[in-house]
């Protein structure tokens, strides 16, 4: 969590020509500096046409990406989404905003529920898990409109922790476009490659869209976790 923390801030607006507006959404989303209130104050007086997201985070407060994502989608200009390194936990939901989401080969996007740090005893456990289930409910909401699949399948690959590549992020729907390679910066550990639910489902919704006929559905899953709070 500290990496991610300490990772480059910058939410930074600029004109690429008259019609077309850059946002740039680097590092942890929340606190003082990349929060919805600063992307707020600078795209609401924007009258663009097209405005390009780039996004490499590894994500941060949940409430702020979905007010980002908000906030973009409400805005009358087409929205493109360049994913230039990773778009991880919140800021895969700023992704979502996208009428068009394009990752290079190489960058990825990860979706899981959120978490949080809690101190207290049982009862505040227990409306601490009450309150995340609702937050779950929320964020599955902000990655609907998009994923291909089922709410069950949905809700397993946030449970799963799930890291995509471009071509799984496109096959699954969170994503349209896998474009040539970028150099970005090592800022993830290197993800240990087992074979789980997200496998099977990314298959699954492949081969639907080459119209060829779906692999069974598989009778176990093997779960794999992953760390990154939300």
């Amino acid at each position: 969590m500290n990496k991610l923390i300490n990772l480059k801030r910058d939410i930074r607006f600029e004109a690429k020509s008259d019609n077309e507006y850059k946002l740039s959404v680097y590092g942890f989303i929340g606190g003082w500096q990349n929060n919805a209130e600063r992307v707020l104050e600078q795209i609401q007086q924007t009258s663009a046409e097209k405005i390009h997201v780039h996004i490499n985070s590894g994500g941060g407060s949940a409430f702020e990406g979905v007010a980002i994502c908000n906030i973009l989608k409400q805005h009358d200009a087409e929205i493109v989404v360049h994913i230039d390194g990773w778009a991880a936990s919140a800021a895969s939901v700023i992704a979502m905003a996208g009428d068009k989401v394009i990752m290079p080969s190489n960058t990825m996007m990860m979706v899981h529920q959120a978490s949080t740090i809690e101190y207290g005893n049982a009862d505040m456990f227990e409306k601490t898990a009450k309150d995340l289930r609702k937050v779950d409910t929320a964020l599955r909401a902000s990655y609907k409109n998009r994923f291909v699949g089922s709410d069950d399948e949905l809700v397993t690959l946030l449970k799963d922790e799930t890291w995509l590549t471009a071509d799984e992020a496109v096959a699954l729907g969170l994503a349209d476009e896998v474009a040539e390679e970028i150099e970005i910066d090592d800022t993830q550990e290197e993800e240990e490659i087992v074979e789980n639910f997200k496998d099977d489902l990314v298959a699954k919704y492949a081969a639907q869209q080459n119209n060829e006929p779906p692999e069974p559905e598989p009778t176990q899953k093997n779960m794999s976790k992953l760390f990154l709070n939300l």
